[in-house]
Order: structure tokens, then C-alpha cells, then sequence
């Protein structure tokens, strides 16, 4: 047997896994020859080691092939017609007699596929990959939203999956530029973070490669993309993995080290001083290409368009993946991220009568000596063990240490339209550090019953975090808001703290699913969590015990049912609960005790399936209900300021709509992504008023880009757009007293408006060669000016960016 390598007389095995380099699509141009050059010439394309006993290929030839294609679809076309088969075995590929392989069903040919490639048998089912660099498409093959890999159909909820191409075309940086193109979210833009929706509903929970669930945290918005290959979005609760939120998970999947020696670098440059830089390399640490390794080095410095905000980034992740046996590997990671924000924006006020008051779009009400610093620390370790008959272990322990530092002066309170006062300067300064450690232990397999095979998967979660903040907030005087001089930076602190808590929180429980399949094309999901206990415990500054909850032995159940109605589509329903702590909140009498959770349930019916292969479509209908939501109690109107006393469990909240969603190749040169969500969301305690009013009830995302062919090769070009339709925020303000001249007058209620719009977006590529390629992204490609987020009278009003135009060289060698 003789290895041939895309590094050149080692050996060195594939990228991670040959199941990974089979998806990967490169250009080819090769002439008709013999089959073993053309075998090699394949392997030093994909950086994949192919093993094949020459006896096995002498006197053969391979047919010319040029063109676009994966390494499967290569190797179909080089060994069609000789009786080999082509499998993927661990880091390498292995070309050997059909005879030998596993007997498999064999895929359908494509269109215009040679019958003579039909006893041809490239294995891709061996290991799935949930990996997408490299595949050069917007659809994924599998994802890891729960513990296992699964393709979007076995999944019977709404799944979004934004691939690492994806980020590449639409030059998506950060978490919130990748959810500000997600099918069915919505930004809720403050001046320290931002928050998402989904279907109305806040979405807290994320994962980290389908680990343990965690909670977004202060700046989880600038989380860089650089170190992941794709971002998930489970639309609806995952009660069953401890993300009880019926807004969905968000789901991280790190990049892997690969064997491949392979280093790309990005450097870009626009409007607004946007710089960045990027190195990523990854290959083999050792000759046999059984410790791989991958780095990745980003520094990204932008002005805002609130003057003089600026963002400035920097960020090192580095990740070890080493076979310790061939049926095991260990992978060791470690992620630092730093960010500061000098000079940021506090967000705009709007007049006392809730009139908008028309500044300028780079208009700034903090002061230029705001800043925000923010560092955080991650350790990842996990293994994967292959067990016998088919079954797994994966184990993945993850610890993150956050750290933010906050100070600022900013302008708050509404003006009055008349005189210009009732405006006035305040300090914020803060002070938070957030520990957290999440352990996951999971066995997945399956057996055979009634002539079918059946998946089990179970395992056990816990997290331990710890959360310590401080912080002030005094007034300091009346303000001009068209004058804004700022009071001096008083240093930070300025004093002793005023405020401040220690909050401790434990989860842990075991969760475990059934996927049967009763009859032929269909699979019946069986699911649960049983939670042993979710303990919240906070103390004030001076230790004294402010609030403590316990919840424990609770079940959250999870059924869902797939009905395949032919090879390429699937129907699917399903039911899943909510469970979700509000222990911040406390009933009445003071001092107060915390409230039970959130219970409710949502339920969902819908269609998945390909249109085309490569070309993903899915519809859905869904309906969630979420019953004892706090509620203000009104006997304790000053609610907030009391230690979060006093609440009812009374809320009963109702969201229903539908996901529309289109995603992958149309054409081999044309990508897609096109996602709408119509969504009706009411308070049923509140004569059906909506309760999520930033929650557009049309909302509709898409993209597409080309890559030319004949005399534009090399060229490609893409286009999209953000349309939704109006919102709106509302609340109560005073009423002018024409006795005073001033809006001191009685309350009255407010809405304010912000009418449906579109923004455009735009790129032009160019593939200079192999190794280099250029790009210019356009973003509000027609300069829009309109409200990202409508606020309230006094603060949280922010305009959304303006037309940014951004260069991008990336080379690949």
C-alpha cells in the first residue's frame, strides 16, 4: 500500500478527517492520465493523504477533469469504470476494491453522470462532518445544534445555519453582523450591548461545538468570527439540552486544526477607518499528522459612526487536535478576546412630547472620554472515543473568565420641545467579573430492532458560574443636548460603589433522546431532560443574603416525529417545552421571594427537504406559549428599585407564525440565502397587545452571490437586502402643563413609530488566482438613514450605520 499526500513526501494525513476533505470543493485542471499521478494529483489538491496498492491502478487512466468539484465527485470521475472504491478511513482516504468496502446504499447519479461510474463507491457516511470550510456553500451537510451531528431534515424544528463561505461573501465580522443577516432575528440595540429575538422571544442560551448551554453575556455582540467555522440558530426552546428559552440557541463550531499545511491571510481596509488583519495557519505538528494544530491571529481596529466611538479588537485562539489511539483523539483549545470602545455612544433621547428630534447621524451623546474594556478568556478541552458497535463517548469541558470595565458620562432624559431643557448628565461606571465552568458527558449509538436501527443518544450537563458587579450611577447636572459639553472624567472609580451584588448560579442534570423508526421513512424523536437542580443564590455588597431559589427533580419532555415522502423531502412535527428560571424576580411581601419559572411550550409542523441537490428549503408553522411570565405587581410600583420586588406569576404570552427559508447552491455559480418569518406575538394578560413591539410582524433576509464563468471567470458579484415592516416601542409620558410651560403634566401613553424599511447590500470579487482574490463589500448600499432601534423619550434610540464601502485581499497558500 502506497500513501500519496497533498504534502509532498510525508504522508501526512487529511485535514482533521478524509470524511472532511471529500465535501471540500477546488478547482481542477487535469489532462487524461494515468490513474496513480492522477491520484496524487487529487491528494496534493485537497492536502489529503490517499492510500491505493499500485498493482490496483497499473495500466489504468483517470479521464481529463477541469472545473469545479468536490473530492468526491472527483474521485467518482477518476476511478469510474475500474472496479475501486474510494473510502474515507479516519485522517486519510483509502482507494481499495468494491469488493472490500461495506456494502452501502449507493446515491442516485447525477444528471449527466456516466453509467459507467455506477459501480463506483465513494463512502460518505462513514463520519459526519459538521465542518463547512472549504465546501465554498451557503447549505450545510450536517450541524451540531444538539450533541450529535444531524442534517437540517432529522432536525423537526427550524434550523439557520450561516456557513463559513457565507461570512467570507457577506464580510461578516462579529456575532451581531452574522444575527443582523439570521432568518427571523431581531436587534435590540443598547448603548453597553445588544440583545436578540427570535419569533418575539429573547434567545439567552448559547453552545460551543453542541457542549454545554451557556448564557450571552455583557458584549457577546462582538464575539469575532475568525475562530469559528459557522454559527447555528435552533429557532424555538431546546429544553432538552438545558436552553429553555423559547427564543432558540445560538450554537458555535469552533475551526479544527487541520492536516493540512495551510496558512490564508486577510487584510481589509474602508470607510470609517476600518482596518483589519487576519492570520489563520493550521497543519500537522508531527510526521505522522497525529497532533494538528491551528492559530489564529485578528486585529481590527473601526470608528463608529457615532463620533468619536471607536472599536478596537484583538483576538488570539489557538486549538490542538491529537490522536491519541485510532479510535480516540483530545482536543485542547484556548480563546482571549480584547475589546475597547473609546469615546462610545450613549444612544439619542427624543423631545418631551416623543416628537424625533432629528440629529445628525454621527451624533454622540457621551462624552469623548467614555470608554469600555472588555477581555474574555476561554479553555476548552474535549474528547471523542469511538466505542464498540458503532457507539460513542464525547466529553467537552469549557471555562470562560469575563472581565468589563465601564466608564462614562451620558446624556439621558427627554428635552422639552420649547426650551431645550429637562436633559441632564449622568455617570455610569461599572465593574463586572463573570466565571463560568460547563462540563457535558454524552454516549451516543443506537441498536437494531424490527429490521431497522435505532439512535440513542444520553448523557449529563452541569454549569457553574459566578457573577461579581459594582457600580455607579449618580446625576450630575443639567445638559444642552445641542452643546453637549461634558463634565471631566472624575476617574474612575469616583468613589466608593454604591451598588453591586455576587450572584452564584448551578445547574445540572441528565438529558437523553430515542430517534425510532417504527416503518420505513419514518422516525419517532423520544426526549427529556431531568433536571437534579438550578440553583441561583445573590448577596449584596456588604455578603448579606439578598435572594435564594431552588428548583430541582423537574422534567422537560421533547417529541418530534420525521416522515420522509421521498429521498429528497420530509415532513416533521414537533412539541417542545419551556422551562426557564426567573429567580430574579421576587412576589410580594418585601423582602420578597423568587418566583417559580417559566412554563410553556411550543409546537411547530413543517417541510424540509432539497429542491435541487446542494439547494435547501424548509417551511414552518409554529405556536409558543409561555404562562407564568412575571408581571408587575402594582402594589410595588417602584419595582426595579427594590431589589427586583415585587412581581406576579401571571404573564401569559402568545407567539405564532411561520419561517420560510431557502439556503445553497442554485446553480453550480449561483448561492442563495433567503429567509422570512411572519410573526404574531400578543400579551393575553394585556387585551392581546403585542408584547414583543420591536418584533416586526414581516420580516424578510436575503443574499446571493454569482461566480462568473467564460470570459468573466474569476469575477463574481452578489446582492442583498434587509426588508421589514414597521414597529414600534411604547410607554407613558408626562403631558405638557400649559400652567407651568413644562412637561410635568399627567402621565399619558406614547407609541413611537419606526415605519418598514429595506437595506441593501453589495459585492463585486475578483479571483485573481490560486492563492489571492479581492472584494468590495457595500453595506446600506443606498445610505438609508432609519432607526436600528426605537427606544423610549429619555435614551435607547439609535440610528442604524450608514452606506460603508470595505476592500478585503485574501490570499490562501
Amino acid at each position: 500500500m502506497v500513501a500519496v499526500s497533498g504534502a509532498a513526501g510525508t504522508g501526512v494525513a487529511c485535514a482533521g478527517s478524509g470524511q472532511d476533505a471529500l465535501a471540500a470543493v477546488h478547482p481542477l485542471d487535469l489532462e487524461a492520465q494515468p490513474l496513480g499521478p492522477a491520484l496524487d494529483a487529487l491528494a496534493r489538491q485537497w492536502g489529503v493523504s490517499i492510500s491505493v496498492d499500485p498493482a490496483l491502478v497499473a495500466g489504468r487512466v483517470a479521464p481529463a477533469q477541469q472545473g469545479d468539484a468536490t473530492l468526491a465527485d472527483a474521485l467518482r470521475k477518476a476511478l469510474g469504470g475500474t472496479g475501486l472504491v474510494a473510502l474515507p478511513t479516519g485522517a486519510s482516504i483509502t482507494v481499495q476494491r468494491t469488493a472490500a468496502a461495506v456494502e452501502r446504499a449507493r446515491p442516485a447519479p447525477t444528471a449527466g453522470q456516466a453509467n459507467s461510474l455506477d459501480e463506483v463507491v465513494v463512502t460518505e457516511a462513514v463520519e459526519r462532518s459538521v465542518y463547512s470550510e472549504g465546501s465554498r456553500s451557503y447549505a450545510p451537510k450536517n450541524v451540531e445544534v444538539g450533541k450529535a451531528a444531524q442534517s437540517l431534515r432529522e432536525i423537526p424544528q427550524s434550523v439557520t445555519v450561516v456557513t463559513r463561505q457565507r461570512m467570507d461573501d457577506q464580510a461578516m465580522r462579529t456575532l451581531d453582523e452574522v444575527m443582523n443577516y439570521t432568518t427571523g432575528v431581531t436587534r435590540d440595540e443598547n448603548w453597553l450591548d445588544t440583545t436578540y429575538q427570535s419569533r418575539g422571544l429573547n434567545i439567552t442560551n448559547f453552545r460551543y461545538d453542541g457542549g454545554s448551554t451557556t448564557t450571552a453575556r455583557s458584549g457577546s455582540r462582538s464575539q469575532d468570527m475568525a475562530q469559528f467555522d459557522s454559527v447555528a440558530l435552533l429557532r424555538g426552546p431546546d429544553g432538552l439540552f438545558g436552553a429553555g428559552e423559547a427564543g432558540g440557541v445560538i450554537n458555535f463550531t469552533y475551526k479544527r486544526p487541520l492536516a493540512e499545511r495551510r496558512t490564508q491571510v486577510l487584510v481589509s481596509a474602508g470607510t470609517m477607518s476600518n482596518y483589519r488583519a487576519e492570520l489563520d495557519t493550521t497543519g500537522a505538528l508531527n510526521e505522522s499528522g497525529s497532533l494538528r494544530g491551528r492559530a489564529v491571529v485578528v486585529t481590527h481596529n473601526r470608528d463608529d459612526m457615532a463620533e468619536p466611538s471607536r472599536q478596537k479588537r484583538r483576538l488570539l485562539y489557538g486549538t490542538l487536535e491529537l490522536d491519541v489511539a485510532p479510535d480516540t483523539f483530545v482536543t485542547l483549545g484556548a480563546s482571549y478576546q480584547n475589546d475597547k470602545n473609546p469615546g462610545f455612544n450613549a444612544s439619542l433621547p427624543r423631545y418631551a412630547d416623543g416628537s424625533n428630534i432629528g440629529f445628525p447621524r454621527n451624533t454622540n451623546m457621551g462624552a469623548p472620554w467614555n470608554w469600555i474594556h472588555r477581555e474574555n478568556t476561554t479553555l476548552f478541552a474535549k474528547l471523542d472515543h469511538e466505542l464498540a458497535a458503532g457507539w460513542k463517548l464525547k466529553a467537552q469541558l469549557r471555562h470562560t473568565r469575563f472581565n468589563e470595565g465601564v466608564n462614562g458620562a451620558e446624556i439621558e432624559n427627554s428635552p422639552s420641545p420649547i426650551t431645550g431643557a429637562g436633559a441632564d448628565w449622568w455617570i455610569n461606571q461599572v465593574k463586572t467579573q463573570s466565571r463560568e465552568t460547563g462540563l457535558d458527558v454524552n454516549v451516543q449509538g443506537g441498536f437494531d430492532a424490527l429490521g431497522r436501527r435505532h439512535d440513542v443518544l444520553f448523557g449529563f450537563d452541569s454549569q457553574r458560574g459566578s457573577d461579581y458587579s459594582r457600580s455607579l450611577w449618580p446625576r450630575i447636572g443639567p445638559a444642552d443636548i445641542f452643546d453637549r459639553t461634558p463634565p471631566a472624567d472624575p476617574g474612575y472609580p469616583l468613589g466608593d460603589w454604591t451598588n453591586g451584588s455576587q450572584t452564584v448560579t448551578q445547574k445540572a442534570g441528565f438529558y437523553g433522546s430515542l430517534r425510532l423508526r417504527p416503518v420505513d421513512d419514518l422516525a419517532v424523536v423520544l426526549g427529556g431532560r431531568y433536571t437534579l437542580q438550578e440553583r441561583t443564590t445573590q448577596h449584596d455588597m456588604s455578603g448579606k443574603l439578598n435572594s435564594k431559589s431552588v428548583d430541582g427533580n423537574i422534567f422537560v419532555p421533547y417529541v418530534g416525529v420525521v416522515y420522509d415522502v421521498s429521498p429528497a423531502w420530509s415532513i416533521y412535527a414537533s412539541t417542545a417545552e419551556i422551562f426557564q428560571s426567573q429567580a430574579g424576580k421576587l412576589s410580594a411581601p418585601l423582602p420578597g421571594k423568587p418566583l417559580d419559572p417559566v412554563r410553556g411550550r411550543t409546537y411547530e409542523l413543517g417541510v424540509k427537504g432539497e429542491l435541487a441537490p446542494g439547494l435547501a428549503g424548509s417551511a414552518a408553522i409554529f405556536r409558543t406559549e409561555k404562562k407564568g411570565v412575571a408581571a408587575i405587581d402594582p402594589a410595588y410600583p417602584s419595582t426595579e428599585w427594590r431589589g427586583g420586588c415585587c412581581w406576579f406569576r401571571d404573564g401569559y404570552q402568545l407567539s405564532k407564525g411561520i419561517d420560510l427559508e431557502l439556503t445553497g447552491q442554485v446553480t453550480p455559480d449561483l448561492q442563495v440565502a433567503v429567509g422570512y418569518t411572519f410573526n404574531d406575538n400578543v400579551d393575553k394578560r394585556a387585551n392581546d397587545a403585542r408584547f414583543a413591539t420591536i418584533t416586526p410582524r414581516h420580516l424578510l433576509k436575503a443574499w446571493g452571490n454569482y461566480r462568473f464563468s467564460g470570459e468573466l471567470r474569476g469575477w463574481s458579484a452578489g446582492a442583498g437586502m434587509t426588508m421589514q415592516s414597521s414597529t414600534f416601542r411604547k410607554g407613558t409620558l408626562n403631558a405638557y402643563n400649559p400652567e407651568t410651560g413644562q412637561y410635568d403634566g399627567p402621565w399619558s401613553a406614547y407609541q413611537f413609530n419606526s415605519p418598514g424599511h429595506a437595506v441593501w447590500s453589495a459585492r463585486v470579487g475578483y479571483e485573481i488566482n490560486k492563492q489571492w482574490s479581492v472584494a468590495m463589500n457595500v453595506s446600506n448600499l443606498f445610505d438609508k438613514t432609519y432607526y436600528s432601534t426605537v427606544g423610549y423619550a429619555g435614551y435607547g434610540n439609535f440610528y442604524g450605520e450608514k452606506r460603508a464601502v470595505n476592500f478585503t485581499l485574501q490570499g490562501s497558500f
